[in-house]
């Protein structure tokens, strides 16, 4: 069973800015920093920040789990990580993949994307990526606050 599910906020940033948060291991500095009762601790085991990079993802209460960085693109403003080791693919996901998009309204004005796409056999399964879409959702909400208060 493939499922998806999405979510989007307005950010009064240029999306260049947002961009430069989202694209780099910043952000992971940045959830930890703001929410360390959703991630408490991201460490880079492989590659520098880009593409192929994978990085250990510290959830409190939780194993640690894998993510690869499969693809970040400056272009278009778009980041694609997949759980590549534990997490969801413990919980009987056999993908589970979350799509970052930066997107820009005007040049003062921005919208972030979170894409959660999966696949799983055991539809019982799903109700397990609300809770992490609920995550997603107060991430992009500090995203939101950070950023009015920089422009202040």
């Amino acid at each position: 069973m493939l499922g998806k599910f999405s979510e989007e906020v307005e950010i009064n940033a240029p999306a260049i800015e947002v961009w430069n948060l989202y694209g780099t291991l910043q952000f992971a500095k940045f959830v930890v920093e703001k929410l360390p009762h959703i991630v408490e601790k991201v460490e880079l085991i492989e590659g520098n920040g880009g593409s192929g990079s994978i990085v250990l993802v510290s959830l409190p209460g939780n194993a640690p789990y894998k993510e690869k960085f499969i693809s970040i693109d400056d272009e278009k403003r778009v980041k694609e990580v997949e759980i590549v080791e534990g997490g969801y693919l413990d919980l009987g996901f056999s993908f589970y993949g979350i799509k970052f998009e930066v997107i820009e309204k005007d040049e003062n004005l921005s919208i972030v994307k979170t894409t959660i796409d999966f696949e799983t056999k055991d539809a019982e399964n799903i109700h397990l990526t609300i809770g992490n879409l609920q995550a997603l959702v107060a991430i992009m909400k500090a995203t939101v606050e950070y950023f009015n208060q920089k422009s202040k």
